[in-house]
């Protein structure tokens, strides 16, 4: 089945979108541009929803009741939703023909409950020249081409993708997944259904031989039949306790990992001492900080400040004073001389001072004088030898400033000390906030508990294998017993005949499944291998590479080996680029293997993937068939950053290129306005080079983009 086309009427905000798609051999892929919001996703949905109806799109859309409409469309109106599909498909005797598949249903938008929808009208057509034929039943005949339950082979997203491969996925639904897949694709299931129709018409001729050789033989059969149950019986609980033990070892796993996570933060205890031991080194931190302080407030209040503040100025004061002493000016001695000689009444120059006389009347005048300035002599004279003692003291100022630079850095040593500390404490208790001491215990005593039941299993499943076994020796006896008396007896010869061969066709049927499932597992297995490591681009015997192999176990897991031969864990040890080749690998090889012919739908394959990785991974998904392998359709959902670096590759393998957008993108993305009062979503014919009055956005001229005007009519 090769998709030619897609017509989209109401869905959504897709009023009338039509899509064409390549099915040309020689250009197998499709590419629908389309910015993020621009329609993209509602285009997968819309798929969906035309083959498989309401439970293809619950089954992506993780909603009971998804509205098919626009939330734009009024309330209590009912609006006809429809989907048209066109595609080629290819018959087992080589004859292709076109058929349409048609999908609508009438759903009434309600304000505040889930919109009311009718009940889906879908047909389906052949077309030939001599007009359209109608294809009955049209849904049946949709699940035999593409079944609904693989849908995620043929439609998916790129944030999806990894559902094969996830860790985040059950263990049990991966491997179906898995294996359903294989068993789907691979026509296993066919087989399956055949060996258990044989094992049934095996039985019944097997009973009718026994009751037709007497009683001897219809005991003996009873006993066989009894013992064949009681082997079912024990398959039964073996396949239940080992189903039990899976179950169980996921769990241990999960316990096993989250525990790790918690005892990666850290040990509570040795937390609680370091938490312990910071707030004590904080404390000392701050007394440290405390007692350069103090010595700084020494320090500012000390006469050694007041040295070192004043010392030019005392130098200055000093040197004038000792001027004044070096002139006589002070000390000031003359006042009591001349008090002196006026007590004596003679001047030292041997003149006369008694009173009355004209010159003690001028000594007189003199000594008043020097009383007026005694105060002022008095005080420079006191300041002289004050500063004498300053002269003293100054000496010890000189020290004031290493004083005050071993006070700083204390200080900025200890601040220091005590924001490391402080940063220290606050990260201690933020990991120990995250240990939740309880869980951790629970988890221990959980992880004890079962330890001990996994143990237990496994000796029941010895026990179970050990009676399966013995009860498969003794059902071998009876039936060689019974194979004696039924040939001894003579049972009817028609009937031994046909007994044996239904036994032969059988036993054939159950070697040629197993042998069939167990090559073809190995065949994709291998496929699986060389179309990963082409794609991350590994050399698996490379001494610094990190893949070595991949394969799918015999439980139906796939698992990547590194170079050191542990297997690494998909969702944490590979990145998001590896995780997407690995599954993209897993549906290439497995339709390859297959020879299925179907399209291949993602939306944003290539998220996460850039470089070297992203062209291999193009050209690989993307690159016509070769050889014997089948024709296939690639429909790649990309938005311009995506077809960033790989342009060229899609000019070689590109059929068809549309481009979808949104007028609610205007103004802020798109350059154009479109006429309507509703957003609205178009297609239009532009490839990935180029833009046109539709999709022109404002970032096109970094993508160099040409514009064209053939489709200004809008």
């Amino acid at each position: 089945m090769l998709i030619k086309s897609v017509h989209i009427a109401r869905f959504k905000l897709m009023r009338d979108v039509t899509i064409h798609f390549s099915v040309d051999p020689a250009k197998p892929l499709t590419v629908i541009r389309g910015e993020n919001g621009s329609g993209k996703t509602t285009l997968l949905y819309a798929m969906l929803w035309g083959l498989y109806g309401m439970q293809g799109l619950t089954k992506v859309a993780n909603v009971d009741t998804p509205r098919l409409t626009s939330t734009f469309c009024a309330p209590g109106v009912p609006v006809n939703v429809e989907v048209e599909i066109v595609f080629e498909h290819t018959d087992d005797l080589g004859t292709s023909s076109d058929y349409r598949l048609r999908r609508m249903v009438l759903e009434t938008p309600m304000v505040d409950a889930p919109p009311r929808r009718g009940q889906d009208q879908v047909t389906l057509f052949r077309l030939t020249p001599e007009g359209d034929k109608p294809v009955n039943p049209a849904e049946a005949w949709i699940e035999r081409l593409v079944p609904q339950r693989l849908s995620d082979l043929f439609f998916t997203n790129g944030d999806d993708i990894q559902k094969f491969i996830s860790g985040r996925v059950h263990s049990h639904e991966r491997q179906s997944k898995v294996h359903q897949a294989i068993r789907e694709l691979l026509g296993i299931d066919q087989l399956t259904s055949s060996v258990a129709d044989l094992k049934y018409v095996h039985g019944n001729i097997k009973r009718r031989v026994s009751a037709e050789s007497g009683k001897d033989a219809e005991e003996l059969e009873n006993l066989c039949e009894n013992l064949r149950r009681q082997i079912t019986e024990q398959e039964v609980k073996r396949a239940h306790l080992e189903s039990r033990q899976k179950s169980m070892e996921v769990q241990q796993h999960e316990w096993n990992r989250e525990l790790n996570q918690l005892r990666g933060i850290g040990d509570l205890d040795e937390l609680n001492m370091q938490i312990n031991a910071l707030k004590k080194r904080i404390e000392g931190c701050r007394n440290r900080v405390e007692a350069a302080l103090a010595d700084m407030r020494t320090a500012f209040k000390s006469q050694a400040l007041s040295l070192a503040l004043a010392a030019t100025s005392i130098d200055e004061g000093r040197s004038k004073l000792e001027e004044l002493a070096d002139r006589r000016v002070i000390p000031n001695r003359s006042l009591k001389v001349l008090e002196d000689r006026l007590e004596d009444g003679e001047c030292i120059c041997g003149g006369d001072l008694r009173p009355g006389s004209v010159l003690r009347d001028h000594v007189q005048h003199l000594l008043d004088d020097q009383r007026e300035n005694s105060e002022m002599v008095e005080r420079l004279t006191e300041l002289r030898y004050s500063a004498r003692g300053l002269a003293v003291a100054a000496a010890d100022s000189e020290d004031f400033a290493a004083r005050r630079e071993a006070t700083l850095l204390a200080y900025t040593s200890a601040r220091d000390d005590l924001a490391r500390a402080d940063v220290e404490l606050k990260q201690a208790e933020t990991k120990r906030s995250r240990i939740d001491d309880t869980r951790v215990r629970t988890l221990t005593d959980e992880l004890a508990a079962v330890g001990k039941k996994i143990g237990d299993g496994v000796l029941e499943l010895g026990r179970i294998e050990e009676r399966i076994s013995s009860l498969e020796t003794q059902l071998a006896e009876r039936e060689q017993e019974l194979a004696k008396v039924t040939q001894k007896n003579k049972a009817n010869r028609d009937l031994i005949i046909k007994r044996d061969v239904a036994e032969e066709l059988r036993s054939l049927a159950e070697r040629v499944q197993r042998r069939l499932e167990g090559e073809y597992v190995q065949m994709v297995s291998a496929r699986l291998q060389d179309i990963f490591l082409s794609i991350v681009g590994a050399e698996p015997d490379a001494q610094l590479g990190v893949f070595r192999r991949v394969s799918i176990t015999e439980k139906f897991d796939i698992v990547v080996e590194s170079q050191h031969g542990t297997n690494l864990d998909t969702d944490y040890e590979l990145n998001g680029a590896s995780q997407r080749a690995l599954t993209l690998a897993f549906i290439w090889s497995l339709m390859e293997v297959a020879g299925i012919t179907a399209p291949r739908l993602i939306d944003t394959p290539l998220g996460m993937v850039s470089g070297g990785v992203k062209q291999r991974m193009v050209n690989t998904i993307t690159h016509p068939p070769t050889g014997d392998q089948p024709p296939y359709q690639v429909i790649l959902l990309l938005t311009r950053s995506e077809i960033m670096e790989v342009g060229e590759l899609l000019n070689q393998h590109a059929g068809a290129f549309a481009t979808i957008s949104c007028s609610k993108d205007y103004p802020t993305d798109l350059v154009y306005e479109w006429p309507g009062e509703e957003p609205d979503v178009r297609a239009c014919s532009c490839t990935h080079e180029q833009a046109c009055r539709i999709c022109a956005r404002n970032i096109d001229n970094a993508h160099g983009l040409a514009f064209r005007d053939m489709e200004a009519a809008i």
